[in-house]
């Protein structure tokens, strides 16, 4: 016997209708609640979870549902993802909590087939990216402003060369022309807007006494500087820590460096306990993790880095790398201290490179045998 079957005609009639509005009363709380994101959720993006009403739960709390439980006595691990792409096409998933994976990560462009590859942290599988051809230069640089390293690369030409970058935030693929094929690349932020501006240095030619930069900056527009000498490195960096890149020179002929303040125009020139030599390489960066670019430059033939620290004002030799034997200087943070580390790549044998890195905040030694000793390294932050 149904339970309608106890009341009488008129009262089950009464038990329909208010049943019914019930019912309609639910769904329309539930539209509402869903709509508003009250109900308990977990955001498959972040792992984050939110209670009743959107209210963020700790870490360790057991349950989404249940508003009065109280926290584990032991906070639950917290998984999240991060999604690593090349422009659409997805790279990889990692686990974006891991702190094992150091921020830098360890890439090569192979010049025998235009291809990038880049490993991250340690578990992180190798991918790549077709993006080039022999006889083009790497230039990697966040042109796009979002964070992520783009590929790019600069391709000799006549009467110009060509830059060709992809943008890490859309995928989308630019080129265009600019400077001509004896120009030295010196690609950083000029203007301070986060984004990478292309720029060359083009040594002085035809009898003329200094070099001039060509600069095309995202924010300030195409410029240009005369600076430099026959013979200088571009070293442009934020010596001065207001966040833009300043217009900088090695100069192996006197072993001095030359750099203009964007923060005050100032013309600055550092030397001293630099020895003579050959085959330079400018590494400058913050060594010291105060905010600010040191001036170094790196011997590939005694391999030996020469970092003025703006902490002590003066030019320290440290020995890292393999005397006359190729070693690359490959610069960078590897172990998200906030300071550039020494590390070199060496071609090695059986056609391996060798990633040898000086941890700066333990001092401890990381080797990575990685990739062919053709390549040409180009560590940077691929994926943040």
């Amino acid at each position: 016997m149904s339970l309608l079957s106890y009341f009488k005609p008129e009262s089950r009639r009464r038990f329909l209708y208010a049943s019914g509005a019930f019912a309609v009363l639910v769904l329309i709380s539930a539209g509402i609640f869903a709509s508003n994101g009250w109900f308990p959720s977990t955001d498959p993006l972040s792992g984050k979870r939110f209670g009743w009403f959107g209210e963020p739960l700790a870490k360790n709390a057991p349950s989404s549902w249940n508003p009065i439980a109280m926290p584990s006595a032991t906070p639950t691990p917290q998984l999240s993802k991060e999604y690593i792409y090349a422009g659409s096409r997805l790279l990889a998933v990692e686990d974006k909590n891991a702190s094992a994976a150091p921020p830098a990560d360890l890439a090569v462009w192979r010049p025998s087939n235009g291809t990038w590859y880049v490993l991250g942290g340690p578990g992180s599988q190798q991918t790549f990216q077709a993006w080039g051809q022999n006889g083009d230069t790497p230039i990697p640089g966040d042109f796009d402003g979002d964070g992520k390293t783009d590929f790019s690369i600069f391709r000799p030409g006549t009467p110009y060369a060509n830059w060709y970058i992809i943008h890490s935030s859309t995928g989308s693929q630019v080129n265009f022309q600019y400077a001509i094929s004896s120009d030295l690349p010196a690609q950083a932020d000029y203007d301070g807007d986060g984004r990478t501006d292309a720029a060359v240095y083009r040594p002085p030619t035809g009898g003329a006494t200094y070099g001039v930069w060509y600069i095309q900056g995202t924010t300030y527009g195409y410029y240009t500087y005369t600076w430099g000498e026959a013979g200088d490195l571009p070293a442009s960096a934020d010596y001065d820590g207001d966040g833009r890149a300043d217009i900088g020179v090695f100069r192996p002929s006197n072993r001095t460096f030359y750099s203009i303040h964007s923060s005050n125009n100032n013309i600055v020139n550092y030397s001293g306990n630099i020895p003579a030599g050959t085959d330079w390489q400018t590494v400058s960066g913050d060594y010291d993790g105060d905010g600010r670019a040191d001036y170094a430059v790196y011997n590939k033939n005694s391999a030996t880095w020469y970092v003025r620290q703006t902490s002590t004002g003066i030019f320290t030799p440290f020995t890292w790398g393999d005397p006359n034997t190729g070693d690359l200087a490959v610069q960078n943070d590897y172990d998200g201290d906030g300071k550039i580390d020494y590390a070199v790549w060496s071609p090695s044998g059986n056609n391996v490179g060798r990633w040898h890195i000086k941890n700066s905040s333990d001092g401890s030694t990381r080797n990575q045998f990685w990739g062919q000793t053709a390549d040409i390294p180009v560590p940077a932050f691929y994926r943040r």
